[in-house]
This record gives C-alpha cells, structure tokens and sequence, in this order.
C-alpha cells in the first residue's frame, strides 16, 4: 500500500530541495525514500553552484563510504582470523606435550627449508622468521640433545642493513653467543635498492655441525612425504602425518580445519 503525506510534509521537502538539499539529505532529514521525494521536486530546477555542491557532496560521501567498507572488511576479516586461531590453539597445546610430535614438525621444517643429504654434510637451517627459527632451535635442544658446542648461526642479509644489529637479534633468537657467527656478507644484488619491508632481519640460518641429525630430520621429513605417496595415491603429507601420530592423540585432526570466510 502507497502511504500518504501531508501537503505540509511535501511542501517541507520542496523547500529543502530548492535550497540545494539532495535528495538523500532531504530523505534522511524527513525520513522519506528518496524517490518519493524525486517525484515531488521533480520541477524544481537548481542552479549550477547548488548542482556542484551536491556533487561535491556525493563525492566526499563516496570516499567516506568506502574508508567505512574498508574497516569493517579489517573488522569481518580480524573475526575470522581470531575464530580459526581458536579453533587449532588446543591443537597446538596436545601436540606440543607429546616429543615425537614436536620431531615430526621439525623433520618436515627441514624438509622445506633445510640443507640435504648428501650435497650438504651437516644440518643448515634458514628462515626470516623469528618464531620459525626460536621453534626450531627451541625443539632442537629439547627434543634431539643437542650439544652446544657444535651450534653457529650466519645471516643472509640486505645491503642497507647493520649486520651488528642484525647478529645482536639473531643471537637473542637463537640463544646462540654472538660471537658464533659465522662470517656473514650482504647480498650484493641488492646493492642501491632499499629495504621496503619494515622488520625485515634478513635471513637467520642456524648450523649444527652433525651429519647424524640432519639426516635424522632429514629422513623424518621424507618418510611423512614418502608414506604418503605410497600405495593410496589419495593420501596427502597431512593424513600421513595422522597415521604417525600415537594412537592417544589420534583425535585430533590436523586436517579438518575448515576454511570460513564468514567467522
């Protein structure tokens, strides 16, 4: 049903319109839809300075529209990080209490991101992240009884970086003394190109001096990959992990951790 007006309430609206008024602002200010309105001041012609002030008007609120839209897409996009860091954290709390999960962690880590067998006689670890390499030195001497004595770091970094520095924050990372490491030298292709990236520490690259453990990651590492592309060729990296895990923690499925967009 079409609801009607007063003559006073639309006359309201034409006097706000000739005074330059768009019609969203004579809308929200009556609390009218904007093309009831249009029907009513559809005669009234507006000058070329009240037509460019409503331009103007629609431009800004353009620009403000979009800065809301760009925050509550930050906000819709915190809630879902927030909801799936809750949803694995007692993952990582039940894996982390039991060592043969922790080594199974570090032999995939190195898998990807470590030097092998037998082009490399000794374990050779890299990373940029900080919490990527404190994991693993940390698991290292936890898990695998590591002699410190056979621990050194060097750092692969960019020209316009202080290597002081830089060795100061790997050596607090690493628990490693400063003065183990190794001579390290700026990537020369990076000569004249400014480092853009803000806390970019370079690349940290821990050394063991043991063939015997890195291998043993090494060989960790493969077996998740291996037995995974074994005879049930649908069977990932992920369920083969599962199938290593003890039966007591059977329960927990890495890998049913579902991607929602909407949390």
């Amino acid at each position: 049903m079409l609801k009607h007006y007063p003559n006073k309430t639309k006359q309201m609206a034409r006097n706000l319109r000739a005074k330059g008024w768009s019609l969203g602002e004579v809308g929200l200010k009556l609390s009218i839809p904007k093309n009831t309105i249009r029907g009513w001041v559809k005669d009234i012609r507006l000058t070329q300075e009240q037509i460019k002030r409503i331009k103007e008007k629609e431009l800004f609120s353009r620009a403000a529209g979009r800065l809301i839209a760009a925050r509550l897409l930050r906000e819709k996009m915190g809630s879902w990080e927030r909801g799936i860091r809750k949803n694995t954290a007692h993952l990582v709390k039940s894996a982390l209490q039991n060592p043969k999960i922790t080594k199974l962690i570090c032999g995939i880590l190195y898998l990807c991101e470590g030097a092998k067998y037998p082009a490399s006689r000794y374990l050779y670890f890299g990373n940029s992240d900080p919490q990527i390499i404190r994991f693993f030195i940390g698991s290292l001497r936890k898990h695998f009884n590591i002699d410190e004595n056979k621990l050194r770091f060097d750092i692969c970094y960019r020209w316009d970086q202080d290597y002081n520095k830089l060795r100061a924050f790997w050596s607090r990372i690493t628990g490693i003394p400063p003065i183990k490491c190794l001579n390290s030298k700026p990537d020369i292709r990076t000569k004249g190109k400014p480092t853009l990236r803000e806390n970019y520490r370079g690349v940290c690259r821990v050394i063991y001096y043991s063939v015997d453990l890195q291998f043993e990651l090494q060989s960790i590492g493969e077996a998740i990959i291996k037995s995974g592309a074994g005879g049930d060729r649908t069977l990932d990296p992920l369920h083969a992990m599962q199938m290593l895990i003890p039966a007591e923690l059977q329960p927990l499925k890495f890998y049913d951790i579902k991607f929602d967009p909407e949390r």
